[in-house]
């Protein structure tokens, strides 16, 4: 049993500090609430101070951690547990000692006397700016347990895509890794020997042999100059595509890339149409919606499309008239949102379009992997066919020359 340090509020407001026996945290929580108290700060007293401020290394958080972090929040809070309580309970369940670090300064912030969302606020890289705004909207509106219900929904279908494309592209991703490295292996330890072999016969080698020979000394010989250059290239291009200029030359690629173009343009299509619906159902503006759904898309083409489109918005159009001049939304969308607004049922018809979006996105995912799969086997076949012939032509020349 451990003493605990508590401060807790009375129904009548008044501050009473105390201390109390438990076993861990949670079961003195349980036992202050008996008292009808709130519990707003408990600390172990053997804790030292030292060791409560010692952070752990900055380490990454994985969206599907935020996803459950959203999902057993709301279970928690539609089940009458405070949010202080259920935050000591889901930080003591998670497995990755930052982003407990970070729940527990989120659960300190609250103590202290902040807002949940701007708790939220100051980690901007975990809590992206939708996030933190549906949770504000959630806490002035006194449906925070509603909010967090579609939070955890949105992100869930969000996973569920991420989920789809990572499993479509690992087969065709480990075929190229095994096929790179096959050959890598026969250029650099197969290739040799036969080289010796081809050399005693002294016979003027065919084009294709002499080309795969060259391939391998130059592999053998130069393969530190050859790591260098591509880390170095793979330095170059990370700086570049984090430039402004770069990231806006990749997403251009991306769009006019065939297939996988549309691809992305559905993909952020159904990501932007469902985080602007949520927003307007859950009664966020919707020039305050635009200011916070077009950040979270990741394509910067189609951010630059739709600040136009809020552009027009804020000049005095319609929400329809500004899609009408862009050259990415489909006609279709654009029709479907003027229904929207001259029924007054936007935030329904942005959440069809997105679930639509998000269908064909699930039909593109397996045409991609009906394809890429037979492509990948082909490119590698074609690889290792090429060596292949080239090692047996001398052969068969040298065999036909004896014959």
């Amino acid at each position: 049993m451990s003493i605990f340090h508590y401060r807790a509020k009375r129904k009548s407001g008044e501050t009473v500090y105390g201390e109390i026996e438990a076993s861990n945290q949670e079961e003195a929580v349980e036992l202050i609430n008996r008292q009808d108290l709130l519990p707003v700060s408990i600390e172990d007293k053997d804790v030292t101070v030292s060791s409560k401020q010692r952070p752990p290394k900055q380490g990454r958080v994985a969206a599907r951690e935020v996803f459950l972090l959203t999902h057993q929040l709301a279970n928690l809070i539609k089940s009458g547990i405070p949010i202080l309580r259920a935050l000591v309970l889901l930080s003591r369940q998670t497995r990755n000692g930052y982003f407990q670090f970070i729940l527990s300064n989120i659960e300190r912030g609250i103590k202290d006397g902040k807002t949940f969302s701007a708790c939220l606020l100051v980690y901007p890289k975990i809590f992206n700016p939708f996030y933190v705004a549906m949770i504000k909207t959630g806490e002035e509106s006194g449906s925070l347990k509603e909010i967090l219900i579609r939070l955890a929904e949105h992100l869930r279908r969000q996973e569920e895509i991420s989920s789809k494309v990572r499993g479509a592209l690992a087969y065709p991703a480990l075929m190229a890794l095994v096929g790179m490295g096959t050959i890598i292996f026969i250029l650099m330890f197969v290739m040799p020997r036969i080289i010796n072999l081809f050399s005693s016969a002294g016979e003027e080698l065919p084009l294709a042999t002499k080309i795969l020979i060259g391939i391998s000394t130059g592999l053998r010989e130069g393969w530190v100059v050859i790591l260098a250059g591509l880390i170095a290239a793979g330095v170059l291009f990370l700086r570049w595509s984090s430039s402004a200029a770069g990231r806006r030359a990749i997403s251009r690629a991306k769009l006019k890339f065939p297939l996988y173009g549309v691809f992305v343009l559905k993909v952020e299509l159904a990501y932007f149409c469902r985080t602007l619906g949520l927003l307007l159902k859950s009664g966020v503006p919707i020039v305050k919606g635009l200011q916070i759904a077009i950040p979270v898309l990741g394509n910067e083409m189609i951010k630059e499309d739709f600040v136009n489109c809020q552009k027009d918005l804020v000049s005095g159009a319609s929400f329809a008239d500004g899609f009408r001049s862009s050259k990415l939304v489909p006609v279709m969308m654009t029709d479907l949102i003027v229904v929207g607004e001259e029924s007054g049922l936007l935030e329904e018809v942005l959440s069809d379009v997105a679930t639509s979006y998000e269908q064909e996105t699930n039909e593109t995912i397996k045409t991609l992997t009906t394809l890429l799969e037979p492509l990948m086997i082909l490119i590698v076949g074609s690889v290792v066919g090429f060596i292949v012939i080239a090692m047996l032509l001398p052969i068969f020349q040298i065999d036909a020359i004896v014959r």
